[in-house]
């Protein structure tokens, strides 16, 4: 008798928790509604990319960074926006792959995009092309 009431308390919490769940509009005890606010970014970084004058790092990030952009309107996106950005600039080591690009860089970028339902397609988009990237997507309920 004593676990069939343990178990009735615990499924009991556990609708409790479910309900309490749901990405749609539900109404606060005040009478607010509230619904569910997600935002999500995407970022993308790129290791060991050789250049030749230091003054060219600038041009392949836009070119990288535009890439993106491109791929974000395959993906559908409402929004993609260019949250920051970085990169870090070191010599070739051991002088290969020559005097002809004697730099090499890293770097990565991070995008707010919406709607969070369309950034799994731009992460495939994303991976097909070879790039490294990652998918971070926060969520908090707002009430109004």
């Amino acid at each position: 008798m004593m676990r069939a009431i343990a178990a009735f308390v615990m499924v009991v919490s556990c609708a409790a928790a479910a309900a309490a769940w749901e990405r749609g509009p539900s109404s606060a005890a005040n009478g607010q509604t509230c619904t569910m606010q997600e935002t999500g970014q995407v970022g993308v970084s790129w290791n060991n990319v050789m250049i030749a004058k230091l003054d060219r790092i600038s041009a392949s990030m836009d070119a990288k960074i535009d890439e993106v952009l491109a791929l974000a309107k395959q993906a559908q996106l409402k929004k993609i926006e260019v949250q920051s950005y970085s990169y870090n600039v070191y010599p070739v080591s051991n002088g290969v792959p020559g005097p002809d690009l004697p730099y090499q860089y890293s770097g990565n970028v991070s995008f707010v995009v919406e709607p969070c339902a369309k950034a799994s397609d731009l992460m495939a988009l994303l991976a097909a092309k070879g790039y490294s990237a990652n998918l971070n997507v926060n969520a908090y309920r707002q009430c109004q």
